[in-house]
């Protein structure tokens, strides 16, 4: 009988041990916390060079005193406030951010080594999938060889309203870059002078990268397709093929001639 109360004494006793053992190993995951909160201490951009990605690393300071460092996409960092866009569409940082308080959820961080899609770039390609031959590479292309996203919506804004395709895209970024608009004719029979006329000619106010952005999640832009705009494209295509059949989208966002871009 004591033999038998003894072993159930042991029993019991190995149960509580196992439980706090338990409890114990579990504590760190469950006092993980689901977002990180703190004052922004400094923002980062870095860049993969092999995919041309780029990630924001931001370092926050907590309330304890302690620093981490948390990796969120270009898109991510744009709606919390660390980044804005310059002229030509690229993303900078945003100064006023630093030292300001920040809430970041854990779902939004990237695992150290993982990259996402380009969200500019993403968003360009969703928004002009209908036209034809652009894609997402296509648009990253023209990016990785110089040209500024701003330039790259205002060129698939250009091709949209002359209803063309990515062959016109890339001739107009080569057009651009050569200031040479031989491969356009205005309906009274010149060529545009610069890049700034061609945009007036054609394109209307909204047609700019920030109604991409705003209108992302829609990805339609046939709704503004038409090329009643006073300009079309010159009548011998086998000529502007020709003439643009090194267009490879290699415009590196430098205006010439008395067009550039404010």
């Amino acid at each position: 009988m004591l033999k038998t109360k003894f072993l159930i004494s042991l029993v019991l006793a190995m149960a509580i041990l196992v439980t706090q053992a338990g409890a114990v190993l579990a504590a760190p995951a469950a006092q993980e916390p689901a977002r990180i909160n703190g004052v922004v201490q400094s923002i980062t951009l870095e860049t993969d060079t092999s995919t041309g990605v780029t990630i924001v690393l931001v370092k926050v300071l907590d309330h304890d005193g302690s620093s981490q460092t948390a990796r969120v996409s270009l898109e991510t960092a744009m709606s919390l406030g660390l980044l804005t866009l310059n002229a030509d569409g690229n993303p900078v940082i945003h100064n006023a951010a630093l030292g300001r308080p920040i809430e970041i959820s854990a779902a939004t961080l990237i695992p150290d080594g993982g990259t996402k899609p380009h969200p500019i770039g993403a968003a360009l390609a969703e928004f002009f999938s209908d036209v034809a031959g652009i894609d997402y590479d296509t648009i990253m292309a023209a990016h990785e060889d110089g040209t500024g996203f701003g330039v790259i919506a205002q060129a698939l804004w250009l091709t949209t309203r002359l209803q063309g395709d990515s062959e016109v895209f890339l001739a107009l970024l080569e057009a651009r870059e050569n200031n040479d608009y031989s491969a356009f004719v205005l309906e009274d029979g010149t060529t545009p002078k610069n890049w700034g006329q061609l945009r007036k000619v054609i394109l209307e106010k909204k047609d700019n990268l920030g109604m991409v952005m705003s209108d992302k999640d829609n990805g339609n832009a046939d709704e503004n397709s038409g090329n009643g705009n006073g300009l079309e494209n010159k009548p011998d295509k086998d000529k502007d093929k020709a003439k643009n059949n090194n267009g490879n989208g290699n415009g590196n966002g430098k205006e010439k001639g008395n067009g550039k871009d404010k």
